[in-house]
């Protein structure tokens, strides 16, 4: 297959990258103009390309030839509505183009936090609610309502398109270079607190991620679905934590907070707020209930329906990959 990887310099499109190449297809890869490109493999079957999706002109000529686009693009870093640019404006440029191109299929790597976590009971599944207006969306952070818009935009293109569509959906994307997981907990000074309460991680190794989204690429299958895209249906937090204070050359305390104590703190913080503040009152952003809830929520994550339409399974298990990263991340710091 001929593919266009989006986002392909990212944390995930490299190793996406690697995975389609592995594969044995054929890449075009889509890199900000700036973007250094070293961390890139060198092949034969792939093709750089540097380009500025949120004024991109070109773009249907760099889809010609294409089979199948792979969006990762999207804006992690910056304020809301830098992050809101970088992810819905330069979709909407895309998708200008797709309209006028001959893919066959769309592979869009939205998130979990589309999800509106306040609704979900015990399980989340791809059939839990997702975030709209009237369901508290704009309170919670920019990234979230991007990728809320993001995903709603490309099915709405998708609707009155020709092309299959997939839209996955990974948890925490881990791996050396992306340690640090929202979900473990916060830090205040030295002293770490883990958010606990039964709490399992939602999590996808990056190398697992990567062959996952390239399965959906590939299969017939994946057309129509939303998946989404962890390797279990929950890892330990504390085993995750330990690896990583192992591997950490600054000691720091860590204190166990149990889920039913941080959520009704911000929600007593929320009422304080309004009470001596009115609605001009600010919280921290661990403060918002509904924040509070989508990193920490205690529930379990089924994966039986990306394990069984793509026929996959992650190849590298947490145990292997906690060894991989971690000491792969030791020895860097020793060097």
């Amino acid at each position: 297959m001929r593919l266009l990887i989006t986002g392909a310099n990212g944390f995930l499109g490299r190793k996406t990258v690697e995975a389609a190449l592995h594969a044995g297809h054929r890449v075009r890869a889509l890199v900000r103009p700036a973007s250094s490109t070293d961390s890139l493999p060198a092949n034969s079957n792939l093709e750089v390309v540097r380009v500025d999706l949120r004024t991109a002109h070109e773009l249907p000529a760099i889809l010609s030839e294409i089979d199948a686009v792979i969006h990762l693009a999207a804006g992690v870093v910056g304020a809301d509505m830098d992050r809101f640019v970088a992810t819905v404006v330069t979709t909407e440029n895309l998708l200008k183009a797709v309209k006028l191109s001959k893919i066959q299929k769309f592979v869009h790597i939205s998130s979990f936090s589309v999800y509106n976590f306040g609704e979900a009971r015990k399980v989340l599944t791809e059939d839990s609610p997702v975030l709209d207006q009237s369901s508290g969306l704009y309170s919670r952070d920019g990234y979230a309502i991007a990728k809320v818009w993001q995903e709603r935009i490309i099915r709405e293109a998708h609707a009155v398109g020709d092309w299959d569509l997939c839209v996955i959906r990974p948890g925490f994307i881990w791996g050396k270079g992306n340690l640090d997981l929202a979900g473990l907990g916060f830090a205040v000074g030295p002293i770490f607190f883990r958010v606990s309460g039964g709490k399992h991680l939602p999590l996808t190794y990056v190398e697992n991620a990567a062959t996952a989204i390239i399965k959906a690429a590939e299969r017939k299958e994946s057309g129509g679905t939303t998946l989404n895209l962890i390797d279990s249906p929950g890892e330990s937090g504390r085993a995750y934590l330990t690896a990583q204070r192992r591997a950490a050359s600054a000691p720091q305390f860590i204190i166990p907070l149990p889920y039913f104590i941080g959520i009704s703190a911000a929600r007593l913080a929320k009422f304080g707020s309004w009470l001596f503040f009115g609605k001009d009152g600010k919280l921290p952003g661990i403060l918002i209930a509904s924040r509070f809830e989508a990193r920490f929520k205690p529930l379990r994550f089924p994966n039986d329906r990306i394990r069984q339409t793509l026929n996959w399974a992650p190849a590298v298990t947490f145990e292997a990959a906690l060894r991989k990263a971690f000491r792969e991340e030791t020895n860097d710091g020793l060097s």
